[in-house]
């Protein structure tokens, strides 16, 4: 009597199944060549762009998850770094509101100056 041997199947993680649908949606390309490309059937590919437009595509359960990215970490800057930012951010923002200034101390003169040419010319 043979021995039954178990039978090995491809488990994909639900990102590799995203992706195979994403790039058989595009127009110029065929499910067949996608499917021959990613060395899965046809029918799977089908399958895998049934469930996404259907919402149940998922991991299989047997697979093991796929490890989340590293958290970001904050580098530690150094206190005088720090200072020396928000003093540079601080005098560009002094920069812009002097320059806001003279350009409002200009329109005032110059109002100035049509105000009294207008008193003259009613005289």
């Amino acid at each position: 009597m043979g021995q039954t041997r178990k039978r090995h199947y491809d488990r994909y993680t639900l990102e590799f199944k995203e992706q195979a649908v994403r790039l058989a949606g595009h127009p110029n390309v065929t499910a067949m060549d996608i499917a021959d490309t990613l060395g899965i059937h046809v029918v799977m590919l089908y399958r895998w762009r049934m469930e996404l437009k259907n919402g149940t595509l998922r991991e299989n359960k047997h697979m093991k998850k796929s490890a989340a990215p590293p958290k970001k970490v904050k580098k530690r800057t150094d206190p005088t770094k720090a200072k020396e930012d928000e003093l540079t951010k601080a005098n560009k923002r002094i920069k812009a509101l002097e320059r806001s200034l003279a350009s409002r101390e200009e329109e005032l003169d110059i109002l100035k100056k049509a105000q009294r040419f207008f008193e003259k010319t009613k005289r």
